[in-house]
């Protein structure tokens, strides 16, 4: 560096001469002004989560978490890590960028909520072919509602502009969450046995997997189709495509609160209700589905009719609107149904048989 020159963090008033500059990071296509002006939008945004644990938050180079674990006997971390998929696609065209944002706390949050975990923390990882500050304050505005649904921590994140690896206007989105559970209460399927009853909690709609098969279906719509009423479920297509998933986090306090004992939980995301329910079950077990017990959202029976999709790929795609299912035994069920039939839309939708480890539905 010259003597005497000043270096500041503005690579446009570093006091060098235009002509001498040459070529510089914002010419390449990365823009250190925007990144700055984005993080000064979503500190207060995270600050909004934090409690007394956060040693380090947003801005920090690694994120500081003390956890305190006086009320665990033998605490096990667990973690997750997710994104939206094509759901940004979604997001993109219908100006929903809140709604991806609680959608990625909500995806990686349902998952590791299924061992009995309670989240802890949250971490955003946010790519783009052009940043877009306020695009990202909206997103980060998103994640930190998600947050703050389920008592959880936006403890830091990156951003990334690549405009060589994004097509322009494309956005893509990951989430990390990380929980606690004491080993003696996981959740993991051991103790499920046949006559044990399958309870379903409903789905917002589509959530955030097989958005692809989706858009295919609904390849070729006008913007004016996709945002005009549709009867059949009673807002657009195009904002019920958008609709935020539902966190499960509440849902499964309550029942733990009243001591519901719960052997088994499956988050219904990407291989649909078919694929995730065979999650939950131990070697020699079966799940008996009753199809009749489900109510299928309208928006499945369009994608289905639009597409041409056979029912058996339907199921095996989509959550087809039950987003979490919990395995109880029969007396634990009674009391389950009395307690959250109505104010959780708890609902018993099948059984546990023996069998070879799949789901049937009947």
């Amino acid at each position: 560096m010259e003597p005497g020159l000043v270096m500041t963090h503005n690579s446009s008033d570093d006091g060098i001469p235009t002509a001498k500059r040459g070529l510089t990071y914002e010419q390449a296509g990365v823009s250190i002004a925007a990144q700055d002006k984005a993080i000064e939008l979503i500190k207060p945004l995270a600050a909004a989560t934090y409690t007394p644990s956060v040693l380090a938050g947003v801005g920090a180079f690694g994120a500081a978490f003390k956890a305190n674990f006086d009320e665990h006997t033998d605490p096990v971390l667990v973690s997750s890590t997710d994104g939206i998929g094509t759901k940004i696609k979604l997001a993109a065209r219908f100006n929903a960028w809140e709604s991806a944002g609680r959608d990625l706390v909500a995806v990686s949050v349902n998952d590791i909520i299924t061992t009995g975990a309670v989240p802890l923390f949250f971490l955003d990882y946010i790519a783009c072919y052009k940043l877009n500050p306020r695009i990202v304050e909206r997103i980060v505005s998103g994640i930190r509602d998600g947050c703050l649904e389920c008592g959880c921590v936006l403890l830091g994140g990156e951003l990334a502009e690549m405009g060589e690896v994004y097509a322009e206007g494309e956005i893509d989105l990951a989430g990390f969450a990380v929980g606690v559970v004491d080993r003696p209460y996981m959740v993991d399927g051991s103790a499920v046995v046949p006559g044990d009853v399958v309870l379903g909690l409903p789905s917002s709609g589509i959530h955030a997997n097989g958005t692809t098969l989706v858009r295919r279906a609904f390849e070729g719509l006008s913007d004016a189709e996709w945002r005009s009423f549709n009867p059949r479920i009673g807002r657009s297509l195009a904002d019920e495509v958008v609709q935020p998933m539902i966190i499960y986090h509440r849902h499964l306090q309550e029942m733990r609160d009243a001591e519901v004992e719960i052997k088994a939980i499956a988050h219904i995301s990407g291989g649909g209700l078919l694929g995730n329910a065979a999650r939950m079950l131990a070697p020699g077990l079966d799940i008996r589905i009753d199809r009749a017990a489900i109510t299928v959202l309208p928006v499945f029976d369009l994608v289905a009719e639009r597409g041409g999709i056979a029912e058996v790929e339907m199921w095996g795609t989509f959550n087809m609107g039950i987003g979490m299912t919990v395995v109880v035994s029969p007396e634990q069920a009674d009391a389950a149904l009395v307690l959250f039939g109505e104010s959780l839309g708890l609902r018993r939708i099948g059984g546990v048989i023996p069998g070879d480890g799949k789901v049937v539905l009947y």
